[in-house]
């Protein structure tokens, strides 16, 4: 409530002395007061009732009383009212004006001596009463803003659109002081409308429980499209369900239309008739326009999010097909190809030792040569596809291996440092960390054309930190190569399965430094032993 001026403790024995002395004549005064504000403003008769609240005869028996704070409370609830009913705070001010020039011509016989006194307490009255008047004005449209604002806060704050629905029936029955409030969307799959969310009903629904298009309250406001009130529930027949006719006297219900069309309906109820005021009825509609648009936000909030976990499930799924598909093609290479290029060595090399001729036997080494760089490319695409290190010793070996490999084949410098407390990781994790060590090291050989490169691993806790830094070129503001943003998406796609996080640093001419935390879980026994047998056949010595 905004703070009001009181009324001066000098002034008012003579405010009540000048109301004593007018109280038999305040018929008369009201009714030349009332037929003077017909020919210049046209009131109804809830706008005049409520403004002839603010006179000195509504408040002739506060001061007689001498109770000055129960009319400024008087002052303060018709001011709202006021507010409610649209009445300018101009005409305010003009009306008590009129009011105090109806008093005068009275107060001249009645106070011969002082006349300027008791019209100076007269003028004070009437400016007192404006203030607070204008206070109570204030305060509604404060009140008003605040609904509002508190609604966007709400939009923005809801994780869901169940949160965002419940949050918004709070607000909108504490603004009104509504003791309940419903919000039903409407169910494109059934055409009915169905309860989303409530406050203040304290009734198990049943599960079914819907309220078709056109019937009842609300019904008939989502096919209208307009706003409803119903003033007396007990006098409505058929159309309200029970426990709302108990539980709510009054309705007010809003269409919540998004696009221009109705998308669902909010009732709220009061515990006694309560008609709403032309203010309300708009708040009450910017409420439900407000709450449509965020409806529709949460909605497709909710969409993207449905869809980013599904396209998160369909990258995890695919990772794990990729390295099945890995380890299947490894199979396949050794079990056939590898298989089948041991015995074609093996026939080459009876046919050397039963061929006499040099030249024969020379073309004869030359391919046992092929043959044999072949099955070596062969081990090293196994290596790569399913890595027998990694699945035998760990992680620790299966990057330095990896680095060294690196270094041997690119000439770039390779250092590892791995602290001595990793040790066995969970296999999910110790794979995942191995691909991204493997795609940062094939990035710096393709992209980065730097001269060294540091790969550090290290435990905390349960939680292990790898680093791949280079000291390239770095990533390129709008570097145009897709190969480079596919595998650092690979990356951090990875990481987020296993609930880790992952960070790229990089500038111009600085270098590139990937960083990634994963939980290192619980350590297992490698279980797919035939293809490690396997891949310890395709590696003998021949």
């Amino acid at each position: 409530m905004t703070a009001v001026p009181p009324f001066k403790e000098s002034s008012r024995e003579l405010i009540a002395e000048v109301a004593r002395a007018l109280e038999p004549y305040f018929p008369d005064i009201t009714n030349r007061w009332r037929e003077q504000l017909a020919a210049e403003f046209g009131f109804d008769g809830r706008t005049l009732a409520a403004v002839e609240r603010l006179t000195l005869a509504a408040g002739c028996s506060y001061f007689c009383h001498n109770d000055y704070p129960g009319f400024q409370e008087n002052l303060q609830y018709f001011g709202t009212r006021l507010s409610k009913l649209q009445m300018d705070t101009r005409a305010v001010a003009r009306a008590l004006e009129l009011y105090q020039s109806c008093c005068e011509p009275y107060i001249a016989g009645l106070f011969p001596e002082r006349e300027a006194e008791a019209k100076a307490a007269l003028e004070m009255l009437s400016s007192v009463s404006f203030v607070i008047v204008s206070g109570a004005y204030f305060d509604s449209k404060t009140l008003e803003s605040s609904a509002l604002l508190r609604l966007l806060d709400a939009e923005l704050a809801s994780s869901d659109l169940s949160a965002l629905l419940s949050k918004v029936l709070d607000i909108t029955t504490q603004t009104f002081q509504a003791s309940v409030g419903i919000i039903l969307l409407r169910d494109a799959e059934i055409g009915a409308l169905r309860i989303s969310s409530s406050v203040g009903l304290d009734v198990e629904l049943p599960e079914d429980f819907r309220i078709e298009m056109g019937s009842g309250f609300s019904g008939k406001i989502a096919v209208s499209g307009e706003p409803g009130m119903i003033l007396d529930t007990n006098a409505d027949t058929g159309s309200l369900q029970p426990m709302i006719r108990i539980k709510a006297k009054s309705l007010w219900g809003v269409p919540l239309k998004a696009d221009g069309e109705t998308i669902g309906v909010m009732v709220i109820g009061f515990p006694k008739p309560y008609e709403w005021l032309p203010t309300e009825r708009e708040l009450m509609r910017a409420i439900g326009d407000r709450t449509a648009l965020a409806i529709e936000r949460a909605r497709m909030t909710d969409a993207l999010r449905e869809r980013e976990q599904r396209i998160a499930e369909l990258s995890g799924h695919l990772l794990r097909v990729q390295e099945e598909e890995r380890k299947r093609i490894s199979r396949e290479l050794h079990d056939e190809t590898g298989q089948a290029l041991m015995v074609i060595r093996l026939y080459l090399g009876m046919m050397e030792t039963g061929v006499t001729a040099k030249n024969i036997r020379g073309k004869i080494r030359e391919t046992v040569d092929v043959v044999d760089r072949t099955i070596e490319g062969i081990r090293r695409i196994i290596g790569k596809l399913s890595p027998l290190v990694l699945q035998e010793l760990g992680l620790v070996a299966a990057v330095r291996k990896e680095a060294k490999d690196f270094a041997r084949n690119t000439g770039v410098k390779a250092r590892v440092l791995i602290s001595e407390d990793v040790g066995r990781l969970a296999p999910g994790t110790e794979q995942a960390i191995y691909r991204v060590v493997q795609e940062a090291l094939h990035n710096v050989a393709k992209h980065a054309h730097a001269r060294n490169v540091t790969v550090q691993v290290e435990r905390v806790d349960e939680l292990v930190h790898v680093s791949v830094e280079d000291d390239g070129v770095g990533i390129q503001a709008r570097s145009s190569s897709r190969d480079q943003s596919f595998g650092l998406a690979g990356i951090k796609e990875r990481i987020a399965m296993l609930g880790g996080i992952s960070r790229v640093i990089s500038a111009k001419g600085t270098g590139t430094r990937i960083e990634i935390s994963v939980p290192a879980g619980e350590a297992t026994q490698v279980t797919d032993r035939p293809l490690v047998q396997a891949a310890h056949a395709a590696q003998r010595p021949n």
